[in-house]
């Protein structure tokens, strides 16, 4: 079986030199979607251009002689793309991806739209863009995020009548998938495939898009969360990847973010294992009050445990490499279930009490050989809500709440 490669794509591009901090890359990216964007709809059926308009509310009843083109414009205004139907409609777009949509170009565009039967689309992967859209206020602007884009596109694939038109829409779909600009619909095999053989990926191309995969199924996590009072506060983050790591973590936590160490947080980790998610006690401070509270609330944290069957709960001992750097070492792990006893407390106060450093997660996890059954289905956001509300009673005691 060959390892998943974004390069077989026919939209994926060959990064330059460039460099993101540059914003060059940023700006490579853009480019390359725009492009990728144009040429599906060229090369489809014309229905295709129809449900992108009909989408964002431009009523064109029909599409006689389409025309294409890409970076237009002179100057001061310079749009990504335009479309001219019939000679008549002017359509210019505006794409980001990383980059923020900005009011100043935003009119300038609006200004050099010259035909009463033109318009300005706005493509970004932010809702919140929508905000400066609404600012303007023209009449012949449309906002539509990637994520809407790549669903109207779907949507048609299953509707395409001819060879041509499915597969330049799926590699588009493929495409935006890969660049991360498309819904959260679960983990796939190739997210795990990115932690094997990191040697044949030196630029860590395949593990930093899981890293953004991770960070926007965190957003959507976080933003679903707040219905729940005791998650409603949380504030989010995504560790670096260092050249040989072989995971990519993640944390949901009360603020101040820089302080997450020093009090228990959600915890999420996917490498080519699996994917794990739970609550994770790991500072010296707050691991030694878990373990001091295990020790005089023995009955009540003997009941939850017992709530969350099918979890584990993992000690790990802590190993300082370097400031800032630990080495986890996993030294006792408990399926957790309703026949959990007062001895089981036990031993998890005295195993604790063996290293001077030490950590305790309690959570659920899949291996990647499950990919089908959980991870690999659009269902895994909400079902991770209720997964981490199971684990409430536990979050609280491990933030000392409630005693």
């Amino acid at each position: 079986m060959r390892k998943y490669n974004p390069y077989r794509n026919v939209f994926y591009y060959y990064r330059g030199p460039s460099s993101k901090i540059e914003g060059q890359y940023d700006k490579q990216i853009e480019d390359n979607t725009t492009k990728a964007l144009i040429n599906t709809l060229e090369n489809s059926e014309k229905r295709l251009l129809m449900s992108l308009l009909k989408e964002i509310e431009i009523d064109i009843k029909h599409l006689d002689r389409v025309a294409y083109d890409l970076q237009v414009g002179k100057e001061l205004s310079r749009p990504d793309a335009q479309i001219l139907i019939d000679n008549k409609y002017d359509i210019r777009i505006e794409s980001k991806i990383d980059s923020p949509l900005k009011e100043d170009q935003i009119c300038q565009h609006l200004k050099s739209i010259s035909s009463r039967d033109g318009y300005l689309i706005c493509i970004t992967p932010r809702e919140g863009d929508k905000n400066v859209v609404q600012q303007i206020n023209k009449a012949n602007m449309r906002f539509i995020t990637w994520k809407e884009v790549y669903m109207c596109f779907k949507e048609q694939l299953e509707k395409a009548r001819d060879e041509k038109t499915q597969f330049i829409i799926q590699a588009f779909l493929e495409y935006l998938e890969a660049i991360n600009m498309a819904p959260f619909n679960g983990w796939d095999k190739k997210d795990f495939e990115a932690f094997l053989n990191i040697e044949d990926d030196p630029r860590k191309e395949l593990r930093l898009r899981v890293k953004e995969k991770l960070k926007q199924y965190l957003v959507e996590l976080q933003r679903l969360l707040k219905k729940e009072p005791l998650f409603e506060d949380l504030e989010l983050d995504v560790g670096n990847i260092a050249q040989d790591d072989l995971e990519v973590w993640g944390v949901l936590c009360n603020p101040p973010l820089k302080e997450k160490i020093q009090r228990s947080h959600l915890n999420f980790s996917i490498s080519s294992n699996g994917f794990f998610m739970g609550v994770t006690t790991e500072g010296k401070i707050p691991a030694t009050n878990l373990r001091n509270r295990i020790n005089c609330e023995r009955g009540r944290f003997l009941k939850i445990l017992r709530k969350l069957g099918g979890y584990y709960l993992i000690i790990q001992e802590r190993e300082k490499v370097q400031p800032r750097y630990y080495n986890y070492l996993n030294v006792a792990e408990i399926c957790l279930r309703k026949d959990i006893t007062p001895e089981d407390i036990d031993y998890i106060f005295k195993k604790t009490g063996q290293y001077e450093l030490f950590a305790i997660k309690c959570g659920t996890r899949w291996k990647r050989d499950y990919y089908d059954e959980t991870l690999n289905k659009a269902s895994f956001l909400e079902d991770s809500v209720k997964w981490m509300k199971s684990l409430q009673d536990y979050y609280e005691f491990a933030l000392g709440g409630n005693s």
